[in-house]
């Protein structure tokens, strides 16, 4: 009749809703549980032991399948620290062959961190290796890469 109206839920509407359908969430991450400061910081830690025995592309999937979605903002900063640490470290000659290595969901999250680390003003003196590795990515993955990065409400 003419009360049918009132049975939308409009908040689920609303582009300024933080609650993500479930739809939208990849299987993968749907279920993971915050980090804690100290699990952050093994996974620096196993990062960092990867780059010291010369293991580029572990480090680097180490620290893009692990991203803190659910975590708080500091526990995100240390993360970002050590995925923009990782990356500065990694030869921009090496860059096209890790980067094709990577699948499609580690390529996003990647750009996720690109983005992430040129937004911070603390990272001025690498905005040069930055912008290599955003071209190298989008050069592989395509604008789909720039366009899911646009669309995702998840942060890292």
């Amino acid at each position: 009749m003419a009360l049918d109206f009132r049975r939308i839920d409009i908040d689920a509407l609303d582009p300024e809703n933080n609650i993500e359908p479930e739809y939208l969430i990849p299987p993968s991450i749907a279920n993971l549980p915050p980090l804690s400061v100290p699990e952050i910081q093994s996974i620096g830690q196993s990062i960092r032991g990867s780059l010291s025995r010369g293991d580029h592309f572990g480090a680097l999937e180490a620290a893009l399948d692990q991203p803190p979605y659910t975590s708080s903002e500091e526990i995100k900063k240390i993360h970002l620290a050590t995925v923009l640490e990782l990356l500065s470290t990694i030869k921009s000659s090496d860059m096209s062959r890790v980067v094709e290595k990577l699948s499609s969901e580690q390529r996003d999250t990647l750009i996720k961190y690109l983005y992430k680390g040129m937004s911070v003003p603390e990272t001025h003196g690498i905005s040069g290796v930055l912008l290599a590795w955003f071209e190298k990515v989008t050069e592989i993955a395509g604008l789909g890469a720039i366009v899911r990065y646009l669309s995702d409400r998840r942060t890292v």
